[in-house]
């Protein structure tokens, strides 16, 4: 029988060794990601305010528009989906145009976004929500990586460059329910 093309193959001996080094290619290319919701919850843009995210199968339409600076929004990803207790925890990113239609006055071509932490019900209804604006064009506010998982924990430093204030972010999935930590702080004299 012919073997298919481009098939990688493991001759595995009993060696912990090798063991070990086929459990790392594993995690390395995506074969384990139970910490990150990316491989079980896709979000995508609808509309001016409103993401759909899809998980288990189904689709869950929310709308953000109060938790967000975009004036429509153009991408959102899932960076956790925790369910405990009855209640589903998720955090988003969601970026959009500062100004819609974008133009050529001012931000008319500049982006908005948040990181935003949602409480919702057995039937995905925001019971709480908090959101922290990390990129804007208007305030203006940046961030120089943007949200940074690293397993259960993310991270995320922006500087509020009108209020020479920088924000330093946390969110902790083993915790869901405390929601996004902030917390601020004098830039530096050098950053001002």
């Amino acid at each position: 029988m012919k073997e298919p093309r481009g098939l990688l193959k493991f001759r595995v001996t009993g060696s912990k060794f090798q063991i070990i080094i086929l459990a790392s290619l594993c995690l390395a290319f995506g074969g384990a990601r139970g910490a990150s919701a990316q491989g079980r919850a896709r979000a995508r843009a609808k509309g001016h305010g409103s993401v759909v995210v899809t998980e288990r199968g189904r689709a869950h339409t929310l709308n953000l528009s109060k938790q967000i600076d975009a004036a429509h929004i153009e991408d959102a990803s899932v960076l956790f989906l925790t369910r405990r207790g009855g209640f589903v925890y998720l955090v988003l990113t969601v970026c959009g145009l500062s100004r819609f239609p974008p133009g050529d006055r001012q931000c008319g071509a500049g982006i908005e976004c948040n990181l935003v932490w949602l409480k919702l019900d057995g039937r995905w209804r925001a019971l709480d929500s908090k959101s922290e604006r990390y990129e804007s064009c208007w305030a203006p506010i940046t961030s120089e990586e943007g949200p940074k998982v690293v397993g259960k924990l993310l991270t995320l430093v922006y500087e509020d460059l009108r209020e020479n204030l920088r924000h330093e972010v946390t969110y902790d999935d083993d915790s869901p329910e405390r929601g996004l930590k902030s917390e601020t702080r004098p830039l530096p004299e050098q950053n001002r």
